[in-house]
């Protein structure tokens, strides 16, 4: 979602995150496309001093040098000690090999341990989960994934079998949609438009999700889907549901 809009709702998501995080317990995320997963990851990694962020990876490849990289970035002590000085450290971390990573993040994490959000989980293969059930499984260390859905996990639904450590968003409420839909409104210079129809059919087709509210306000600034004041929502509710069915 492109606007940086204040996260409306999920205070039980938010409780039940900051208290599985204070006793280090990992977390699964889990809500359909644009539901507020990265918007909710991302306000709680801003309020913690020490989590590493990870946009999901493809390959383990892909995986490993992200985490390298933002150990590296986050001056992470543990990893950078097993560096050369004075190496370039960029340069070094592209050209080793998935095997050698592998082995540099499991030391890192076991010598300094430092809370892993996951996020956007789909179709992980089994050298993956192998490569995470060892830091899922790390003393000290705390794991908050998020997913659509836990089949379309891949093998890493292995490690979130437990419903106890899996956390359900809840679709907003009637008046928290439309604050978001205000917000949004704002955010993309609406209101010089009739919007008191477009508000209850945009609400109405949301039917709660976060992400479908900011996208159709999104695309009400597209002149192909205005008439003078007028939102012609059928045309805009279509490419809202095909691009969130994609």
């Amino acid at each position: 979602m492109e606007p940086e809009l204040p996260l409306v709702g999920m205070a039980k998501e938010r409780q039940r995150l900051s208290a599985a995080f204070s006793i280090g317990e990992s977390l699964l995320i889990l809500g359909p496309r644009w539901s507020g997963k990265t918007c909710l990851i991302k306000e709680f990694v801003r309020s913690q001093e020490t989590i590493i962020y990870v946009a999901w990876e493809s390959t383990l490849h892909g995986l490993l040098l992200a985490m390298a990289r933002l150990l590296i970035a986050a001056g992470h002590s543990g990893f950078l000690g097993l560096l050369k000085p004075g190496i370039e450290r960029d340069a070094w971390v592209l050209r080793q090999t998935s095997i050698h990573l592998k082995g540099l993040l499991w030391t890192a994490l076991e010598r300094m341990p430092v809370p892993l959000a996951l996020d956007g989980i789909t179709g992980a293969e089994f050298p993956t989960y192998r490569f995470l059930q060892r830091i899922y499984h790390t003393p000290g260390m705390t794991v908050l994934a998020s997913a659509r859905d836990v089949p379309g996990m891949g093998a890493l639904n292995r490690l979130f079998w437990d419903p106890r450590h899996i956390v359900n968003i809840a679709s907003l409420n009637d008046r928290e949609a439309r604050r978001l839909f205000d917000l949004a409104a704002t955010n993309f210079n609406l209101w010089n438009l009739d919007l008191e129809e477009f508000r209850e059919k945009a609400l109405e087709s949301a039917a709660g999700n976060p992400g479908l509210i900011i996208e159709m306000c999104r695309l009400a600034t597209q002149p192909q889907y205005l008439a003078g004041r007028h939102v012609k929502f059928a045309p805009l509710r279509i490419d809202t549901l095909i691009k969130f069915a994609g």
